[in-house]
């Protein structure tokens, strides 16, 4: 059963993975022209022990601890995963939400 979840887990992360570096591109564009000037792209209280100013360490974050999910007890497997899903959810609505704002 963790398998199927770990597999689909790693395809989430490829999407978001994927999802960022376009997100960081647009950043970058953004910074050019003067604009997107924030230290953190997610708020501190975000679960996120990475707070930076792009997307792709948010996912680099994520896929250290779906290598941590793997070698964990059962006990410590549902606490990490619950904790994973909230920030994979966060992550993907943040990404979604910055794509969909025009580009100057």
């Amino acid at each position: 059963m963790h398998d199927a979840v770990t597999t689909k887990l790693n395809d989430t992360l490829k999407e978001l993975y994927h999802m960022a570096i376009d997100a960081d591109k647009k950043l970058a564009e953004l910074r050019t022209k003067g604009q997107a000037k924030f230290s953190a792209v997610l708020r501190e209280d975000s679960q996120f022990i990475t707070h930076t100013d792009h997307f792709l360490p948010y996912v680099a974050e994520l896929a250290e601890e779906l290598e941590i999910l793997v070698t964990v007890s059962e006990q410590e497997y549902q606490a990490l995963l619950s904790r994973m899903v909230h920030k994979i959810q966060l992550l993907a609505e943040t990404l979604q939400q910055f794509m969909r704002l025009p580009s100057a």
